[in-house]
C-alpha cells in the first residue's frame, strides 16, 4: 500500500480520538479554546489530526485527495542538481548567519552519549530531530553542529553506538521514519526515513548502509524509492548492537533485521505473515550483555501470531520464542497482559499499539516493558511490567503509575507516540517513564508512593502549564555513565538536562544552541537595524529573538530567544511585530485553532485575547484552521487583518482593538471567498500581502486562497466593508491549488509573485511559482516563473527584494522557500516578458541544506531576509545595498511593449560582433535606458542615453542567448528583443 492509505488510517484513528474527546468534554466554545491553549494532555490528543489535515491539505492533489507518489523524492533529487548561488554568481549572498541558536530545540526523538564521555577529554553527544537532522556536540551539549549532509534526509528517530569492544567505539548507527506525528512532510503524519546510516569516525560523517536484504530464501535488492513504502528501513523504531559480537539489530516496520558485517548485508530474523504497511508495525529491540536478543512487536500488528515480546539467545531466524503476548487473552500470555489487541476475539474496541522495552544497565536480567493499553479518556493509557529475565518472572507495575488528577489529568501517551523508558545506570530501581509527561520511580514503580511527576505539563500545584525548563511529549532518556545523576530528557521541546535526577523536585535546564525548531511563520521587527525576530512553532508556541533588549535581556545578544505568552503555548501560528514608537512596542502571536493575542513589551507574559467576536467556530474546537493566519501590515502596523476560514476581519487600531470593539468584517471579501461562511468547504484564505510604504489610497491587499484564487482588494484600509475584491486569479490554474504565499515588490505593487504548495493536481505537476508585473490591471498577465528547477517542489513562501549591485544599478531578486530549501533568481522580468525561462539558484546550501522553508520575512529598508524552516530553526542574511523607494509613481510595468514608433528595429539578432537598434518617431522621448540581460536574468549592460540610434558590442560576450531591454524615460514604452551571440 502507498503512504496515502497509511495517512487515511492514521487520520481516521486520530479523528476517532478527537470525536471521543469532544464528547467527553462538554464545554462552551470559549472554554474549549482555553483548554486547547492550556493543552491539558487529554485535549492534546485532538491536535494530531488537525495538524495533520493542515499539512496534508497544503500538499495533496485536491482532485484525488492523495499525496502524489514519490513527490518528495522528485523534489529532493532535482534539488541536488541545482546550481549553488554561492559558487555560481559573483553577487551571491554571504554565508547565512544562524539566527536560530535557540534557548531550546524542537521535537527530538533520539539522544545518545558517547560511552567514553568523561566531562573533559571526551564530551561527545548525538541528538536526532524528526525533521531537523542529526546533530553532534563535542562540548557536552553547549554547542551543536548538524552532521548529516545537506543532501541527506533530515529525520532521525534512533541513534546507537557500537560498544562491543573498544576498537568499535567510534562506530555509530542512526535511522529515522515515523508512522505518525511528524508535521514537516507529506500529510503531517507519516514521515519516511532514508535507510540506515553509519559513522566510523565517532559521528562526524555518515554513509548509508546497504539496503539489500534477505528474507528466508529470497533476496530483496530494490530499486527502493525515497517516497514509497518499499523497505523495512523506511520506518525504524530502534537499533541495538550486540555487545558480545557487534551484530546490528534494527527494529523496523514489522520486521527485525540483523547484520553480522556492519551493515554490508542484512537478514530478516523475525517477521510475521501479514503483508503491507499499517500503523501497527513498530518493533523495539534490545540486547543483553550476554548477547540475548529481546524484541517487542506492536500489540496491534495485523499478524496475531507476531504480537508480543520475543527472545532469542542467538538472534538467528527461527530461534525466537515469545515470552509475552499471544493469540488468546489469559491462555498463552502472562496474567493481566493488555499489550495485544484482542478486539477480534473478545469484541472490545481497545487497540493497543506500541511496546517499548528497556534493560537495566547495572543488571541486564532486569527489563522494563511498557505499552499503550488501549484505554482512552480519563484513564491512564499505559501498562508497565518489570521482568526478571533469568526466571521469566513478570511483575505488573502499572499500579505505580501516577494518575495526576486535577487539570493535568492522566498519564497519556497519545496513542503510543509519546512513550519511553530510562533506567539509571547504577540503580535498576530508579526508572523514568515518559508519555506526554515524565514520571520517576525509585522502586521500579512497585508502589505509588515512590512515584513523582518530574516533567511535561504542570507546576508544583499540577496546574496545566509547562514544567519549568521542560516540555511535554517525551521520546528518549539518557544518563551520563561517568555521573549517572546527570540525566537528559528528549522531548518535543528539544532536550532538557538535570544534574541530579535523585532530587525530590527535579530541576531541569534546556540544552541550548540546538537548532531544530519547526516554524510555521516568522516575522521581523520593521525598524531598520532592529534584528528582533519572532516565530510561531509546532508544539512550542511563540519565541522571540531579543536583539536589542526589548524583553529586559542584555542588548545586542544575538542568540537570546525568549518564550512569549507562556500561559498559552501549544502550536504557534502567524506572528507580528509592530513598529517601535519610541516608548512602546506591541507584538502579536497566535496559537492553534484561531487564537490571536497581543502583548505590550516587555510584559510578554501578560497578553490580551483579541480574536474578533462573531468568528465562525471550528466544529473541532476553536475558531479557525489549525494554524492561525493573520497579517500585520509591516509598513503600517496599526493595520491588522485576521483570517477566519474564508472570512476576513480588519482593524486599523491593532494596538487597542478588543474582541468586541475595533474589528470590521470585510463582508465583500468574505462573500467572494466563501459566501456559505462555513468551516468545511475548504475555501479558505491562506496568503495576505500588502503594498509597501506609508499608506496611500492607491495601495492594495493581495489575497490568496486554498482553492487556487487570487484577489486584489484596493485601498484596504479605507474601503467599505461590503466592497468586493477584484478577482485576478491565474487563468488555467487547477481548482484546489493552494496559494500559500504572495510577495509584492516593495517599490512597485504592480509586480507580485505567488507560490503554490501542492505537488500535483490531477496527476499533473502544478506550476509552483507565478509572476505578473501588471497586478493592478483588471486582468493581469500571469507568467510561469518556476523555470526548470522548481517543477517538482512544494513552494511554501516567497519574497521580492529590491537592491543595488556593486555598480549601483538597480536589481530585483526573487526568493522562494520550498519543501527542499531556499532558492533565488534575479531580474526575472525581462526574461519572462521575453518568453524566457527563469534560472533559480540554491541559497545557503552549505549552511541550511535542504530543510522545509515554511516562511520568509523581509525588511526592505535595510535588506534583511529572515528564513523560517520547519525543522532547522531560523536563519537570516543581509542581501546587499537597499534600493527601497516605495510609493514612487511608475508606469514601467504597464509599458507598451515593442511599439515600432518607439524602437523601429533591432538588428542583427544573431551576431558575434555588434547589435544595432534604431529609434522610431517618438521625439518627445528625451532619454531611454538600454540594458542587456543574460538568459538567467543577470544584468550585464546598463546605459542611459538620449533618444537616438545606438549599438551594443556583443563580441566580448560568451556564446548564448541574451535579452535586450530598451525603456523610455517616462516608463510608457519598452522594447524587448532576444539576442543570440554566436
Amino acid at each position: 500500500m502507498k503512504k496515502n492509505i497509511l495517512s487515511f488510517v492514521v487520520l481516521s484513528f486520530l479523528s476517532g480520538l478527537l470525536i471521543f474527546s469532544l464528547i467527553k468534554n462538554n464545554q462552551t466554545l470559549e472554554k474549549q479554546e482555553q483548554a486547547f491553549k492550556q493543552k491539558a494532555e487529554f485535549e492534546k490528543a485532538a491536535f494530531s489530526p488537525l495538524r495533520a489535515k493542515y499539512m496534508y491539505d497544503m500538499e495533496k492533489d485536491p482532485v484525488t485527495g492523495k499525496i502524489p507518489e514519490r513527490a518528495f523524492e522528485k523534489a529532493y533529487e532535482q534539488t541536488k542538481l541545482a546550481p549553488d548561488k554561492a559558487s555560481a554568481r559573483a553577487e551571491a549572498n554571504n554565508t547565512y548567519l544562524i539566527g536560530g541558536n535557540l534557548v531550546k530545540g524542537g521535537r527530538t526523538r533520539a539522544f545518545a552519549i558517547d560511552k567514553r564521555f568523561n566531562g573533559t577529554s571526551n564530551r561527545v553527544m548525538l541528538a536526532g530531530g524528526v525533521s531537523g537532522g542529526l546533530f553532534r556536540s563535542t562540548d557536552g551539549g553547549a554547542n551543536w553542529m548538524r552532521v548529516n549532509s545537506s543532501n541527506q534526509i533530515h529525520n532521525i528517530h534512533c541513534i546507537v553506538q557500537d560498544t562491543s569492544n573498544v576498537a568499535n567505539y567510534n562506530i555509530w548507527y542512526a535511522a529515522g521514519g515515523e508512522h505518525w506525528g511528524n508535521s514537516a512532510e507529506e500529510n503531517g503524519a507519516a514521515y519516511m526515513g532514508d535507510g540506515l546510516w553509519k559513522s566510523i569516525d565517532n559521528g562526524v560523517t555518515w554513509t548509508k548502509t546497504s539496503m539489500t536484504y534477505t528474507q528466508g530464501a529470497s533476496t530483496v535488492s530494490g530499486p527502493f524509492f525515497l517516497e514509497r513504502f518499499d523497505h523495512p528501513f523506511d520506518y525504524v523504531q530502534r537499533i541495538a548492537v550486540n555487545p558480545t559480537n557487534g551484530h546490528v539489530y534494527v527494529g523496523c516496520h514489522r520486521r527485525l533485521m540483523r547484520s553480522i558485517d556492519g551493515g554490508n548485508t542484512w537478514q530478516v530474523v523475525l517477521v510475521g505473515n501479514a503483508a503491507g504497511i499499517a500503523v501497527n508495525g513498530t518493533v523495539d529491540v534490545a540486547v543483553t550483555s550476554t548477547g540475548r536478543v529481546i524484541a517487542a512487536v506492536n500489540g496491534g500488528n495485523e499478524d496475531n501470531a507476531l504480537r508480543g515480546v520475543w527472545t532469542s539467545n542467538t538472534g538467528n531466524s527461527g530461534s525466537f520464542t515469545r515470552i509475552a503476548g499471544g493469540n488468546t487473552l489469559g491462555v498463552d500470555s502472562i496474567n493481566g497482559w493488555r499489550g495485544n489487541s484482542y478486539d477480534i476475539l473478545t469484541g472490545t474496541t481497545n487497540v493497543p499499539k506500541r511496546i517499548v522495552i528497556a534493560l537495566a544497565p547495572s543488571n541486564n536480567n532486569i527489563m522494563y516493558v511498557a505499552f499503550e493499553n488501549g484505554e482512552a479518556g480519563f484513564d491512564n493509557d499505559v501498562d508497565l511490567y518489570r521482568v526478571d529475565l533469568s526466571t521469566n518472572t513478570w511483575s505488573n507495575r502499572t499500579g505505580g503509575i501516577l494518575d495526576y488528577g486535577g487539570a493535568v489529568g492522566t498519564f497519556d501517551t497519545q496513542g503510543g507516540y509519546d512513550l519511553c523508558i530510562g533506567v539509571k545506570p547504577n540503580d535498576p530501581n530508579l526508572v523514568i517513564l515518559g508519555g506526554v509527561n515524565l514520571l520517576r520511580s525509585t522502586n521500579g514503580f512497585q508502589t505509588l508512593n515512590a512515584t513523582e511527576w518530574i516533567g511535561g505539563y504542570g507546576d508544583a500545584n499540577l496546574n496545566p502549564f509547562l514544567y519549568p525548563n521542560h516540555h511535554p511529549d517525551q521520546h528518549a532518556i539518557a544518563f551520563r555513565l561517568d555521573n549517572p545523576d546527570i540525566c537528559y530528557s528528549a522531548h518535543d521541546g528539544g532536550v532538557s538536562v538535570t544534574t541530579n535526577i535523585n532530587n525530590p523536585t527535579v530541576s531541569w535546564s534546556y540544552v541550548e544552541n540546538y537548532q531544530t525548531f519547526q516554524y510555521y511563520y516568522v516575522t521581523i521587527d520593521p525598524g531598520a537595524g532592529r534584528n528582533n525576530f519572532m516565530g510561531g512553532l509546532q508544539d512550542n508556541g511563540t519565541w522571540m529573538r531579543d536583539r536589542v533588549g526589548l524583553l529586559g535581556t542584555a542588548a545586542n545578544d544575538s542568540n537570546r530567544h525568549v518564550f512569549l505568552f507562556p500561559a498559552f503555548s501549544g502550536d504557534g501560528g502567524a506572528v507580528g511585530i509592530a513598529a517601535h514608537n519610541g516608548s512602546q512596542q506591541f507584538v502579536y502571536a497566535s496559537s492553534q485553532l484561531g487564537t490571536i493575542r497581543r502583548a505590550l513589551l516587555p510584559n510578554f507574559s501578560t497578553s490580551t485575547l483579541i480574536r474578533p467576536t462573531g468568528a465562525t467556530a471550528n466544529p473541532q474546537g476553536g475558531f479557525g484552521e489549525f494554524v492561525t493566519v493573520f497579517k500585520l501590515n509591516p509598513s503600517n502596523t496599526e493595520d491588522l487583518y485576521y483570517v477566519n476560514f474564508g472570512r476576513l476581519f480588519r482593524t486599523t487600531s491593532a494596538s487597542t482593538v478588543t474582541q468586541s470593539s475595533g474589528w470590521t468584517e470585510l463582508t465583500g471579501v468574505s462573500a467572494a471567498i466563501d459566501p456559505t461562511v462555513s468551516p468545511n468547504t475548504g475555501r479558505y484564505i491562506r496568503a495576505l500581502a500588502f503594498s509597501w510604504g506609508p499608506y496611500q489610497n492607491t495601495h492594495a491587499l493581495y489575497i490568496g486562497t486554498t482553492d487556487s484564487r487570487i484577489f486584489r482588494f484596493d485601498n484596504p484600509r479605507n474601503a467599505l466593508a461590503g466592497t468586493a475584491p477584484v478577482n485576478i486569479s491565474i487563468p488555467g490554474l487547477p481548482a484546489g491549488a493552494n496559494i500559500q504565499d504572495i510577495a509584492v515588490n516593495p517599490n512597485d505593487d504592480n509586480e507580485i509573485m505567488a507560490v503554490v504548495s501542492n505537488y500535483e493536481v490531477s496527476n499533473n505537476n502544478v506550476v509552483s511559482v507565478w509572476w505578473t508585473n501588471n497586478a493592478k490591471s483588471a486582468s493581469p498577465t500571469w507568467r510561469n516563473a518556476e523555470g526548470d528547477l522548481l517543477t517538482s517542489v512544494s513552494a511554501r513562501s516567497c519574497a521580492i527584494v529590491v537592491k543595488r549591485d556593486g555598480s549601483n544599478n538597480p536589481v530585483t531578486e526573487y526568493y522562494v522557500g520550498t519543501s527542499v530549501g531556499l532558492f533565488s533568481a534575479v531580474n526575472i522580468g525581462p526574461t519572462l516578458t521575453g518568453a524566457g525561462s527563469v534560472t533559480w539558484f540554491r541559497e545557503g546550501a552549505t549552511v541550511m541544506g535542504m530543510p522545509v522553508v515554511q516562511s520568509l520575512a523581509y525588511r526592505p529598508v535595510d535588506n534583511v531576509l529572515l528564513v523560517g524552516t520547519h525543522g532547522n530553526g531560523m536563519y537570516f542574511t543581509y542581501l546587499g545595498t537597499p534600493n527601497y523607494t516605495p510609493n514612487t509613481p511608475t508606469s514601467v510595468n504597464n509599458a507598451v511593449l515593442n511599439d515600432k514608433n518607439f524602437i523601429s528595429t533591432v538588428f542583427p539578432t544573431v551576431s558575434n560582433g555588434r547589435v544595432d537598434y534604431r529609434i522610431g518617431n517618438m521625439y518627445n522621448t528625451k532619454r531611454m535606458n538600454v540594458q542587456l540581460y543574460s538568459i538567467n536574468g543577470s544584468m550585464i549592460y546598463n546605459k542611459t542615453t538620449g533618444y537616438q540610434n545606438g549599438s551594443i558590442d556583443v563580441s566580448v560576450l560568451s556564446r548564448g542567448t541574451y535579452v535586450l531591454s530598451i525603456t523610455s524615460d517616462d516608463g510608457k514604452y519598452k522594447h524587448l528583443q532576444k539576442i543570440i551571440r554566436n
